[in-house]
């Protein structure tokens, strides 16, 4: 097994809001997204919702330098950086500042010239004509960098999110969403980020707001490159970024996206396409040569120099992938042969490891082995090494580095991703400091990699209507990960590795009558025996949709496995089950023209098929069939089926639909007695109506009395309150049902009351308090239901841990199978909501 640990996110969620999934809900809720307005936004936010960029110190003032330089054509630098945030800022502050008729160039350094400001650069650009420079992604803590810029005459606005570890430079304008004096809270925007907000701010003041929102898809690449969490603005601005990305403005990307997708305009482009296809193209670059080759890509308004350059970013990419597997082969060698595993942070240090990859290559080394991860590239003509630092969620990286600074030349970063630059001589006591820091503050829990569960799922919610609401999430990325479902209990067959290497694991996953096919695990060979040797396992995974001869397809990419736990009952699917938010959307294939068909849905045998009328014409998916076939089995539900929309495909029609509980009370019967039998099997089933429930609709309608009944919460009553309406409304009456704080509405045959206040006599027919009230004319129930003493109350989270069960939830044949074990003297565990059924 592998060295990991199980972490359900939420134990404490309780569900609030009915209108909204469960699972959903607790998505939502494990991201800190609790409120129903943090809810709305979250979904449906939108542009309008961004924050006022005023709201970061010093950015009015930046934008009023801006305007100065244009009124007196002074040339504007931007001052940049060789990795994606840096490119997209740069490129999105020349274009945005070009199309506003201002004089502007860019600079961006080459890696051997260390990340950030130089002075020889700054030289450079003064000796062009340089009046301002604006850096991007960069500055914070150029603090002697600045004070040169000042003494060559040039003023500076730095817009840079990194940490701030120093004091202020003395620019112009120092543009930080970290500045604790900013009047927003949200800390968490990208270099690009940052630089769209000053961007954003200008063509506010100059009237020209909606232009600036062009730029999104360059703002969305840098953002989801930086790996900065995808919430609030990040959010907002990266969701219409991927939506422009399909038919860019910018000839460059829109050329880009060309070439590497087989149909843009149709594709739905997601953070998956973006950090793994996209941005790795930009980032060679950078990494390998000179990273002015994206920008360019990015400004140009030439099909020659972006066919050109694409060609040259695509090439670097392919070159730098082959450095990077050389170099990360390499260090696993070096790992494993001088055991560096076994310390609490690996550090790898070499000649010729690329400065250009070393940082994948730690995040590689952090996947592989989950411990701290420092690669460094020696450069002995220089007389240090650079590196590469990647991290654990328990090992706070910078702070560590903050612990021995003494020991670098230059350093700086985040929490789980930092940089640094160290005199040769020092890479050893690095190694022996950073080490003994991290046995101090780590223990033996911290180093086993978190598994977090999002949720446990039921198989059968494995469906397009899930698909659909988990759509709402997105764009998924850092902060806002792709959700991680975990299904306990799982049989498993054909079960066999895969790949070139055989380093991949493929199944078919089975419970609860539902099979997906071909569920996949990358990079885990080393469990195979693991698996072969459980009969059940539990699987953690993610979810995606594909298409395939267009039909959609669930696909599961599995995360983690470990061995089963005998389960003593099912209330985890059960409840899954139960809590289905109906309507659910649903898709099913047919060659017939179905349009201005009134579809119905047929129950036949153990298969569930769309008809017209008596005839089938569809059947839906293994998972949504047998999700309607248990809820039609247990809680004696139906459904009926609206066509949303269909389209037409090369092979079929592929027909999407809603699907809705069926609350038509429907009979036959023209007899009182067999009435009130269809109306019960219809709330309650094979059910009986408890004790109370029977003496209520006894008094009313064999005893033909008006009545008050005293009675806690939980006993039933919204059954009765149903019977009484359904019966009213087959002869042909109305039942109004007012409760505590509503007004008596006129022209009904029978008023029911609930609540508590007092009424004068003869103003209801039923009265259903916690009160002992009295009337004279009225008939007076007051319950005895007493708890029995075989049955204990328990938290609905303890339920799985038990055998002999109750809960509101369960099947209608499993609450018969309690009522009989509760008689018969057995032990049974219950919640509070058991009074109903006694």
């Amino acid at each position: 097994m592998r060295n990991t640990k199980w972490l359900l996110k939420s134990q404490e969620f309780k569900r609030k809001y009915e209108e909204i999934d469960r699972d959903i809900e607790q998505i939502l809720y494990n991201r800190g997204i609790v409120s129903k307005e943090e809810i709305e936004l979250f979904i449906n936010g939108n542009l309008e919702n961004l924050m006022n960029p005023s709201d970061l110190k010093d950015i009015d003032e930046g934008v009023e330098r801006i305007l100065k330089a244009k009124e007196k054509n002074e040339k504007i630098w931007i001052y940049g950086d060789y990795d994606v945030d840096g490119i997209t800022s740069t490129s999105l502050c020349y274009l945005a500042l070009k199309e506003l008729g201002i004089n502007v160039s860019y600079y961006i350094p080459l890696r051997d010239e260390g990340y950030g400001l130089n002075k020889e650069a700054l030289t450079y650009i003064k000796n062009e004509g340089g009046n301002l420079i604006i850096t991007v992604d960069c500055g914070i803590s150029s603090i002697s960098e600045v004070d040169h810029c000042n003494d060559l005459g040039m003023d500076m606005i730095i817009t840079d999110h990194h940490e701030i570890n120093n004091n202020l430079p003395e620019a112009y304008a120092v543009i930080n969403p970290k500045r604790s004096d900013n009047k927003t809270s949200y800390k968490y925007l990208a270099g690009v980020g940052t630089a769209f907000m000053l961007m954003l701010a200008l063509y506010k003041k100059v009237e020209r707001k909606n232009d600036v929102y062009k730029y999104l898809d360059i703002v969305a690449i840098g953002t989801i490159a930086d790996i900065v969490p995808l919430k609030g603005e990040n959010r907002l601005l990266v969701k219409r970024g991927l939506e422009l990305l399909k038919s860019s403005k910018w000839l460059g990307l829109n050329m880009l996206m060309k070439r590497l997708f087989e149909n843009p305009l149709e594709k739905k482009f997601d953070t998956y396409d973006v950090g793994f296809i996209i941005a790795p193209i930009f980032n060679a670059a950078g990494r390998l040569e000179d990273a002015k080759m994206a920008v360019e890509l990015l400004v140009s308004d030439s099909h020659v120099a972006c066919d050109k350059l694409i060609y040259e970013l695509i090439n670097k990419n392919s070159e730098r992938k082959e450095i990077q597997e050389e170099i990360l082969k390499k260090a696993i060698e070096k790992i494993e042969t001088d055991r560096l595993d076994e310390s609490s942070v690996i550090v790898v240090a070499e000649k010729k490891f690329h400065h250009g990859v070393i940082g994948i290559v730690a995040s590689k080394i952090l996947d592989r082995y989950y411990k701290p991860t420092i690669i460094m590239e020696i450069k002995p003509l220089e007389g240090i090494a650079t590196a590469s630092c990647r991290s654990t969620e328990a090992f706070n990286m910078i702070e560590a580095l903050n612990s021995m600074k003494e020991l670098f030349v230059k350093y700086g970063g985040h929490a789980g991703a930092a940089g640094f630059s160290i005199p040769i001589e020092n890479i050893e006591k690095f190694s022996e400091k950073i080490n003994s820091y991290a046995v101090e503050v780590l223990n033996e829990e911290d180093t086993k990699k978190p598994i977090k569960i999002d949720c446990e799922l039921s198989m059968m919610k494995i469906s397009f209507d899930l698909m659909d609401k988990l759509s709402l999430l997105e764009p998924y990325g850092f902060g806002n990960s792709s959700p991680l479902f975990a299904i306990k209990n799982c049989k498993y067959k054909n079960f066999r590795a895969i790949g070139k290497d055989k380093n991949h694991l493929m199944m078919d996953l089975i419970k609860n009558g539902v099979e997906i096919k071909n569920c996949v695990w990358f990079n885990s060979e080393d469990m195979l025996e693991t698996i072969v040797n459980n009969m059940e396992i539990d699987v953690a995974f993610k979810l995606k949709m594909e298409t395939f001869k267009d039909k959609y397809q669930y696909k599961i990419f599995i995360e983690d496995i470990k061995p089963s736990k005998k389960a003593l009952n099912e209330f985890k699917d059960i409840e899954s089950v139960y809590d289905t938010k109906f309507p659910i959307k649903s898709i099913f294939y047919t060659r017939r023209d179905l349009e201005n068909e009134k579809l119905n849905i047929s129950f036949l045998g153990d298969d569930v098929s769309i008809n017209i009328g008596k005839n089938s014409i569809g059947f839906l998916d293994n998972q949504t069939k047998v999700l309607l076939k248990r809820l039609h089995e247990n809680y004696n539900y139906n459904f009926n089926v609206k066509i949303e929309k269909i389209e037409r495909k090369e092979e079929n029609y592929n027909v999407h639909v809603w699907i809705d509980k069926d609350e038509t009370f429907k009979t036959l019967a023209y007899e009182p007695g067999k009435i009130f039998k269809d109306i019960k099997e219809f709330l309650i089933g094979k059910l009986e109506y408890n004790s109370l429930q029977k003496k209520v609709l006894k008094t009313i309608f064999k005893d033909k009395k008006d009545l008050v009944v005293n009675c806690e919460l939980g006993r039933g009553v919204d059954t009765i309150i149903d019977t009484i309406r359904i019966y009213y409304e087959l002869i042909g009456k109305k039942v109004c049902v007012v409760r505590e704080g509503q007004r008596k509405k006129e022209g009904y045959d029978f008023y029911i009351y609930r609540g508590n206040e007092i009424f004068k006599e003869n103003e209801y027919n039923l009265f259903i308090t916690n009160n002992k009230i009295s009337y004279e004319n009225y008939e007076y129930i007051e319950d005895s239901y007493t708890k029995p003493e075989n049955v204990e109350i328990i938290d609905v989270s303890e339920l799985e841990y038990y055998e002999k069960i109750f809960n509101k939830k369960l099947p209608i044949k499993d609450k018969i199978k309690v009522i009989e074990d509760i008689k018969n003297n057995i032990k049974v565990f219950a919640t509070e909501d058991i009074k109903i059924i006694l």
